[in-house]
């Protein structure tokens, strides 16, 4: 499911419970004897609201940072990969091909097979597998000249870089929030969104507007956990962009020149 409709849903669906609650509230308990409760609430909500702020802002920068660096692994492992095709130039015809042709495997593996597999928390078998046949490639080749052996040292230096950032962005892509972290968020928004209840407000319609506006916030920043907690899990997390652009490169590069500009995946 789309991310936008999938989070508009399950937006839709807590407000809806949090304005039933209110609904279910003030229909028990009469508007005079909510009002005795505001001095209290009051103070009790400001504690509560301000601690549980606190620990969803908290949450939500080191969800984002994990995308962000989720984002940093993509393209530097993409890079690596680039760097391995294009110092393969000076290697001798044979050994160019076979390099070349499993670093246009790999790229496309990545996007057409490994994405759609770390989105179910699995990791894709063709790219390690691809990944190998590479490794066996550059260290197994045994150069004559010197320049040779200076280019066989680069591709080991790259395919070395490119393979530990795919290991570390497996692993940090199928890893999300915490689950005993979900528990807390989830359970500090109902309790705050709760604590809304015990405020009297003679317009039964503007009290529901202000759970709405309170149920909608809270709800807005943890979906804002989930999409960057989880950056595969989702079309809003990182996309596969600059293995898109070496695909270019791989198709431009034997040329002189890249095709013609497009626009790339974020």
């Amino acid at each position: 499911m789309n991310a936008y409709a999938f989070g508009f849903l399950i937006i839709t669906f807590v407000t809806a419970l949090a304005v039933l609650g209110m609904v279910i509230v003030r229909g028990r308990v009469s508007l005079v004897t909510l009002a005795t409760y505001h001095e209290v609430a009051g103070y009790l909500l400001s504690i509560v609201g301000t601690l549980y702020a606190v620990l969803l802002g908290f949450v939500v920068v080191d969800a984002m940072s994990h995308m962000q660096d989720v984002r940093g692994l993509v393209s530097m492992e993409a890079s690596g990969l680039a760097n391995i095709f294009l110092v393969s130039e000076g290697l001798p015809e044979a050994k160019k091909t076979t390099i070349r042709t499993l670093c246009k495997s790999y790229a496309s593996e990545v996007i057409n097979d490994e994405w759609h597999k770390l989105q179910e928390g699995q990791y894709s078998q063709q790219t390690f597998h691809t990944v190998f046949l590479l490794w066996k490639e550059i260290t197994t080749y045994d150069p004559i000249t010197p320049r040779e052996q200076n280019l066989q040292q680069q591709l080991v230096s790259e395919i070395c870089s490119m393979t530990q950032n795919h290991r570390t962005r497996v692993i940090s892509s199928t890893h999300g929030v915490a689950p005993i972290m979900w528990l807390v968020l989830i359970v500090g928004g109902i309790f705050t969104t709760i604590f809304t209840y015990f405020f009297g407000v003679a317009n039964i319609r503007v009290q529901a507007l202000m759970t709405i506006l309170v149920s909608v916030t809270l709800s807005l920043n943890v979906y804002l956990v989930y999409v960057f907690g989880n950056p595969m899990a989702t079309d809003l997390g990182v996309k596969p962009g600059p293995f898109h652009l070496d695909l270019m490169i791989f198709e431009g590069f034997p040329h002189g020149d890249m095709p013609p500009g497009m626009t790339l995946p974020n």
